[in-house]
């Protein structure tokens, strides 16, 4: 790894969220973050143990214009204190705030990410995770401005980094891009993101996986170390590729992968998902590194999910909540993910977006709400800790300092309203 539309759109997106916020569900969602802003932050031991986090088809028809960050009702700001965590008008306000600081024109139709308030450029797998957080909304709201947002930032993608990115020694950062560029073929029924993904991902599937360690993918062309990391990314984007292309090669590569992470880095009585397999220093023989990072936990689960839905087998179930409740019960503090920034432009500080993405997923199309309330907790504390800009930091349990933020570090708490938010 390494403008605004004009006024007489500005209220779509807020009123698309708002008139999905019913059911009970969102009952239960919104009652949780209701009582945790009445009782203060106090409240958060009540939903969690106190633990201490481990070290560690076809174009459309007519051409999309150049998009513009969406914007929700005039009337709500950053700093709107009548907003629910959990509502899809707080999601759209944090959005807004997210891309009025971070999302940059480059030419006509061509849009990207900065690294930070200041500027720059984001990298390649940030860009990549980046534009899955506006495929969250697409999948969330179906707002079509959503969807030009996305095909411009795939634009600058692909005009930046070309349409083969064998050339990168990361196949963890390829495999990101080929699971964005699969759900921009499923947003948009363009057949050149699906014709992309495949044809990146097989480049990366041929020079990764390999029976050294007993399988699994490698981190980088130097084959120093096989892990979770690109692994279980890997299995996703087997699983959608299945999907896409009927293709039963692609079955059989996403049940190799998980079950090698299964065999190598579970911990099948705790859930715990540990980082990678690495040679020893002096290259004799190998060691297992036992960090848990939320994100390896959250395409565990997304793995264990996807393998669970196309196969019927409970196992893939059961491994999946046994992991996301090791999350909840051992990573969070009294209730809360941990940050996972480090400072700087670094990896960390967006990884339990992608945790949420994929854990979300999994309770709801297993209907398990009773994971909802914990959910809405870390919503809450995200929303209520954001800055005078409407920007959520890494750390959802403190306030976010002003000044200078990076975009990836903000990015893990508009993932967390999207998904929370979505029917």
């Amino acid at each position: 790894m390494e403008g605004r539309p004009a006024p007489s759109t500005a209220c779509a997106t807020t009123a698309a969220r708002l008139g999905r916020a019913r059911g009970a569900r969102r009952a239960t969602l919104l009652a949780a973050a209701l009582c945790l802003a009445i009782a203060g932050a106090g409240s958060v031991a009540a939903c969690g143990k106190s633990a201490t986090p481990a070290q560690g088809g076809t174009a459309s028809a007519a051409p999309l214009p150049t998009s513009s960050p969406p914007t929700s009702s005039p009337g709500i700001s950053p700093s709107s204190p009548g907003l629910q965590a959990t509502s899809p008008a707080a999601a759209a306000a944090a959005f807004d705030s997210f891309t009025a600081a971070f999302y940059r024109p480059f030419t006509k139709h061509h849009t990207y990410f900065a690294t930070d308030t200041s500027g720059g450029y984001a990298d390649f797998w940030k860009q990549a995770e980046m534009i899955e957080m506006v495929e969250d909304a697409c999948d969330g709201t179906h707002d079509p401005r959503y969807q030009r947002m996305l095909v411009d930032l795939e634009a600058r993608f692909r005009s930046f980094y070309g349409r083969s990115w064998r050339n990168r020694i990361w196949n963890d950062d390829i495999m990101w891009a080929v699971i964005a560029s699969l759900r921009a073929y499923r947003i948009t029924g363009d057949r050149r993101y699906l014709h992309a993904a495949r044809t990146n991902y097989d480049i990366v599937y041929a020079r990764a996986w390999t029976g050294a360690f007993g399988g699994g993918m490698w981190w980088t062309t130097k084959r120093t170390q096989k892990d979770v990391t690109t692994t279980a990314p890997a299995a996703i984007a087997a699983c959608l590729l299945y999907e896409d292309t009927h293709d039963a090669a692609y079955l059989v590569q996403a049940k190799a992968m998980y079950a090698w992470i299964r065999a190598n880095l579970y911990d099948a009585q705790s859930g715990a998902v540990y980082d990678r397999v690495a040679r020893k220093p002096s290259g004799k023989g190998t060691v297992v590194v036992k960090t848990t990072y939320t994100y390896n936990q959250g395409t565990f689960i997304g793995a264990a999910n996807f393998l669970y839905r196309l196969t019927g087998r409970r196992a893939y179930y059961d491994d999946a909540l046994r992991t996301l409740r090791y999350v909840q019960d051992r990573l969070s503090d009294r209730g809360i993910l941990p940050s996972e920034a480090r400072g700087g432009d670094e990896n960390g500080g967006g990884f339990k977006g992608i945790f949420v993405r994929y854990a979300v997923r999994f309770t709801r199309d297993n209907h398990l709400s009773a994971f909802d309330p914990w959910f809405a907790l870390n919503a809450a504390a995200a929303w209520r800790h954001r800055d005078v800009r409407g920007l959520i930091g890494p750390d959802w349990a403190h306030p976010t300092p002003s000044g200078l933020l990076y975009s990836w570090d903000c990015s893990a708490g508009v993932v967390l309203l999207e998904v929370v938010s979505a029917p």
